[in-house]
């Protein structure tokens, strides 16, 4: 008797610690119309099978759509946290929580160098895939619409680096399909492959005046990524496009942590065509990085790619920013 009680035991203790560790959030892979992280999903793309994760609010009839872009040499896994790591854009899971809102984070390709990436618009950028990611998004975004009852009207995109990179791809070729995009810690290239459109769309960038890897003022990028304009030459680009005021009304923010040797003054363009904004996010003493008050970077990774700013929450800013849209 004594010998099956303790079976029996055993066997309840296994049963929870399994319980325990499938509710991992990390672990999770919702069945679908369920509330949260869908991970893994695939679609073909011209016979390739192409993957990405997608964040299901309570209703998602009718829900505006918000595509997130990782950088180079990452994933979307490592984009929103679910390696452990600190992720800034952990953040846009409460976001869309709490507005109703889907969220996509594709997966890119591996290029040349090895390293996972998008193929934006930088023809100088060596490693950059080839992958056909313009159409990916397209017929993803169609896809989520008709399966999910979306907002086609109301599409987002924002990315950091490389994403930012991509995000700009979009609003360039497929601008009828966003409302807005964000590109964070990246600049308009010099040597560009894209076809250019007129179309007017709102803009938001986030760039650091001490970025190691995309020069605040324009140049070459390390690790021979490219040559981009600098972040006045960007702005001057899309406040010129969407034809906005072109005086900015320029707001210091609050310096409310005084030990990540940043601040934020943003610069914004308003009375565009169709409604548009072009908004600067000037993040004076920072580094390559998306600013955050809640997922603090190590200082190993620092050491690369400089300051993190601690005063704002990207997410929250960029969410804000769209949400007017």
């Amino acid at each position: 008797m004594k010998i099956i009680v303790m079976k029996n035991l055993l066997f309840y203790l296994a049963m929870i610690v399994l319980m325990l560790s499938c509710s991992k959030k990390e672990d999770i892979n919702l069945l679908p119309g369920v509330q949260g992280w869908h991970k893994n999903n695939t679609i073909d793309i011209s016979g390739t099978s192409r993957n990405y994760h997608i964040y299901l609010p309570q209703n998602t009839s009718n829900a505006p759509m918000v595509i997130l872009f990782h950088g180079n040499r990452s994933s979307n896994d490592e984009l929103l946290g679910f390696s452990n790591a600190k992720a800034p854009y952990k953040i846009w899971e409460e976001i869309a929580a709490q507005e109703n809102i889907i969220l996509i984070a594709p997966n890119g390709t591996y290029g040349s160098s090895g390293h996972r990436g998008w193929n934006d618009c930088r023809s100088d950028s060596e490693g950059n895939p080839d992958a056909y990611d313009v159409l990916f998004i397209d017929q993803l975004i169609d896809f989520i619409v008709s399966e999910h009852d979306a907002n086609a009207t109301s599409v987002f995109a924002v990315g950091t680096s490389n994403g930012g990179h991509m995000a700009m791809r979009l609003a360039q070729e497929m601008p009828e399909k966003l409302s807005a995009f964000a590109a964070i810690v990246a600049s308009n290239p010099v040597n560009s492959q894209c076809t250019s459109s007129a179309l007017p769309i709102s803009a938001l960038f986030m760039n650091g005046t001490e970025d190691p890897i995309n020069p605040y003022e324009g140049g070459e990028m390390s690790s021979n990524r490219g040559e981009v304009f600098s972040a006045q030459e960007t702005i001057a680009y899309w406040v010129n496009r969407n034809q906005t005021d072109s005086n900015p009304t320029v707001t210091d923010l609050a310096n409310t942590d005084t030990s990540d040797n940043s601040s934020v003054k943003k610069h914004l363009y308003t009375n565009g065509a169709n409604n548009t904004e072009v908004v600067l996010y000037e993040v004076i003493g920072g580094g390559h990085t998306e600013p955050s008050i809640s997922e603090r970077y190590g200082n190993l990774f620092k050491a690369v790619v400089k300051e993190q700013n601690g005063d704002i929450e990207m997410a929250n800013e960029v969410w804000n920013f769209f949400k007017t849209k």
